[in-house]
């Protein structure tokens, strides 16, 4: 045993779980098919039961296939023995032929809201893990148990029918997919199937720390006796799911500019259920914002209605504007709720993945090799141009570029443009070539010697979430695992 790292080797002892087999794991598998020829996936370990039995299982799925696995263990460093752990977790998997990676979560730790933070900074690593390595797939444990503590603590907090089924069984990265193939499993079973294995695993002592939610809950779940949660919720989710799904493709539009244009006559349909409206439009106003929520249900539904009071309102709602114009509604990002400071474009703050990142939401893209240490550029709103704001630039927009052109002036404000000493030299969502013209019309000198490209950079919309990642469809019955 490495560094002393106490486990749980009691591997004799009676368990009232059922081991996985092959078979079982291959069904709880394809809910998520179709995968590729050769899977490469990502595991997270911790070192505890539930990962260390998922690790073990998708080594098996993916060798089976020609595929492989790699391991990865997050270090936090907020326990003093979280890196001897770590390196624990890799002494054991190599057994296996199991490759293993540690990911070390550097700088200052948080003070407060340590396991979210914890939890967000582990999925950013791994993102970026996922990139290099070009693999799409990451498998997370979560179990049954997780998934009743979750509704539990969700019912608390007076959830609405997404809330109360629980967690999805997939949802995305910006570079990959999150896959829980373990949602109806008990831990029980996982347990099993490392005695089964004779595989030891960790006990990480702050799942006993009753400052934290999840702990109290779980143990409440305990003394209730409470075992996996009823599936009637989620096929009320997936349908659920389903109509939102539809409402979206159906009414709204996203540009690359980061604006929404939404159909009017669908979001305040009354034919359409009023929660399928409220949660498709606070999905369109997470993604517009850049936040990792959407709004509160209650302030959702309270906008809602006056824009369908009243066609040509303009509400701020997420840190987005919502403007009721010309038979639609108008989405876009609320220009004092940015950080309005210039970010600057260098070389030496291009890091490896080779982009910045802007307002939580764009992403420059540079080849690192154009950039230079003399280069002096900059990335802010649009609004910091003085030729945006005459009637000239705005006059060309709607000539060359109708879309962008007749938005209102504060989404064009809140647009993202890069600018270097000579002045403008790109915006998200416009072409280069679209920009040199509406300059042109707008008789606004385009510096000489830009072509396509010219800066050496491209932008991406990019928020934290996509506008719809339905996933629950895919979490599959126990009943079903050994029909």
């Amino acid at each position: 045993m490495t560094d002393s790292v106490p486990t749980n080797s009691d591997l004799s002892a009676a368990s009232s779980g059922t081991p996985l087999d092959a078979v079982v794991f291959d069904r709880l598998m394809m809910s998520f098919a179709p995968f590729e020829a050769a899977p490469k996936m990502v595991v997270g370990v911790s070192g505890g039961a539930d990962s260390m039995a998922l690790a073990l299982l998708a080594h098996q799925w993916c060798q089976a296939r020609g595929g492989s696995v790699v391991a990865l263990t997050v270090d936090h460093g907020l326990r003093s023995g979280s890196a001897a752990e770590a390196r624990w977790v890799g002494d054991q998997l190599s057994r296996y032929g199991i490759e293993h990676v540690i990911l070390r979560w550097e700088g200052t730790k948080p003070a407060s809201a340590v396991q979210e933070r914890a939890r967000q900074a582990r999925y950013d690593l791994i993102d970026r893990f996922m990139a290099d390595r070009g693999i799409f797939h990451l498998l997370v444990a979560h179990h049954g148990g997780d998934q009743a503590e979750t509704i539990a603590m969700r019912d608390a907090r007076g959830a609405g029918i997404m809330g109360q089924a629980g967690m999805s069984a997939r949802r995305f990265l910006r570079n990959g997919r999150v896959l829980r193939p373990l949602l109806s499993v008990p831990k029980t079973d996982l347990i099993a199937t490392l005695r089964q294995s004779g595989q030891e695993w960790v006990e990480d002592p702050s799942n006993c720390n009753e400052k934290f939610e999840r702990v109290r809950v779980r143990s409440e779940l305990q003394t209730q006796g409470a075992g996996l949660v009823s599936f009637d919720d989620a096929s009320e989710r997936i349908r659920f799911e389903a109509a939102i799904g539809r409402l979206l493709a159906q009414a709204v539009t996203l540009h690359g500019n980061g604006v929404v244009q939404c159909a009017r006559d669908l979001l305040t349909d009354t034919q359409i259920p009023e929660a399928v409206r409220v949660y498709a439009l606070g999905q369109v106003v997470r993604t517009v914002g850049g936040a990792a929520y959407m709004p509160a249900i209650d302030g959702l539904a309270a906008v809602l209605a006056r824009l369908a009071a009243a066609p040509s309102a303009r509400v701020s709602l997420g840190g987005c504007v919502l403007h009721g114009r010309k038979g639609k509604i108008c989405v876009y990002r609320e220009l004092g709720r940015m950080d309005r400071e210039p970010v600057r474009v260098a070389r030496d703050i291009v890091g490896r993945d080779s982009f910045i990142r802007w307002d939580n939401r764009f992403e420059l893209v540079f080849d690192r090799q154009t950039l230079t240490p003399q280069d002096h550029m900059w990335i802010a709103p649009l609004d910091r141009c003085d030729v945006c704001h005459t009637k000239a630039f705005r006059a060309a927009l709607r000539e060359i570029v109708p879309f962008i052109g007749d938005l209102p002036r504060a989404a064009l404000a809140s647009m993202p443009a890069l600018y270097d000493k000579e002045g403008l030299r790109s915006v998200g969502g416009l072409e280069v070539s679209e920009l040199s013209d509406v300059l042109s019309a707008a008789d606004c000198e385009w510096p000489p010697g830009r072509g396509k490209f010219s800066f050496g950079g491209r932008w991406r919309f990019a928020p934290p979430v996509p506008l719809w990642e339905s996933g629950f469809k895919s979490s599959p019955k126990p009943g079903n695992l050994l029909a």
